[in-house]
């Protein structure tokens, strides 16, 4: 997570201050989730990447009313989900899901191969806003925008699923200045995100992203044989010679143990 992520999540925390009253009039959706008009703030925590799971990133409590569970964006952050591990993904989708993720990856990968100058050894995958060639359509995989509500505010009802959104670059200062940026996520704005929202390949260079290594793959790289002896590769052209990208099983494979 960024520095300025970071800042923000301190921000709010921090304006949503103990012992300070919501004020007298908010809005409606916020008493549709249980939020009390004028309801005492008891807790204000920054979440953040303290639970690899969780969506939220400020969780604010209060005396009578249900939590709110912010999940906070910055304007230009791009990201809805990021490098879902195989245990996650088919506790939150299923196998079945899995299975046919897998497979377009390695579709995917392949033909990748032979566009790209980079090597790579396998495909990591998030969820957010791309550009390019490295992204396919959320829809090529998923069922439905239920899939895609799971990615931007969790799953459950507990402290971890989001239940608003903050998406700014300003820092509040007071609970009126959070309340002022906050939107729910409800049915109208998972829509409008399922316009940007994709599936992102991230084939990971073992050469130069030593901090990504350790992320779980979708697709991996299986030479058609063993080779006599011990070869140097250095290229993704010379890699490809020697086999395929294939599917994998969902055991925890990640870029390091390729």
């Amino acid at each position: 997570m960024s520095k300025a992520s970071q800042d923000l999540e301190k921000a709010i925390a921090k304006a949503a201050k103990v012992g300070t009253c919501l004020p007298q009039n908010i809005p409606e959706w916020m008493q549709r989730i249980g939020i009390l008009a004028e309801d005492v703030i008891t807790e204000s925590t920054k979440v953040g990447d303290n639970s690899p799971n969780s969506k939220t990133d400020v969780l604010i409590k209060f005396q009578k009313s249900k939590p709110l569970k912010i999940s906070a964006k910055l304007s230009n952050a791009g990201y809805f989900g990021n490098w879902y591990g195989h245990e996650r993904f088919i506790n939150e989708f299923g196998r079945k899901v899995f299975d046919k993720l897998t497979t377009k990856t390695s579709l995917w990968a392949n033909e990748w191969a032979n566009k790209t100058n980079s090597l790579f050894v396998g495909v990591s995958v998030s969820f957010g806003e791309r550009t390019g060639d490295t992204f396919i359509p959320f829809l090529d995989i998923f069922d439905d925008l239920e899939d895609l509500k799971k990615i931007v505010c969790g799953v459950g009802d507990n402290d971890n699923a989001a239940n608003c959104l903050y998406v700014s670059d300003e820092h509040p200062k007071s609970i009126e200045d959070i309340l002022e940026m906050l939107a729910p996520i409800n049915l109208g704005k998972i829509e409008e995100l399922s316009e940007d929202i994709r599936i992102i390949f991230r084939p990971i260079n073992p050469f130069t992203e030593a901090s990504n290594r350790g992320k779980n793959v979708y697709t991996k790289f299986q030479p058609d044989q063993p080779l006599s002896e011990i070869t140097d590769i250095t290229t993704i052209k010379d890699l490809i010679k020697l086999g395929k990208f294939t599917e994998v099983f969902p055991n925890g494979l990640n870029h390091n143990h390729i």
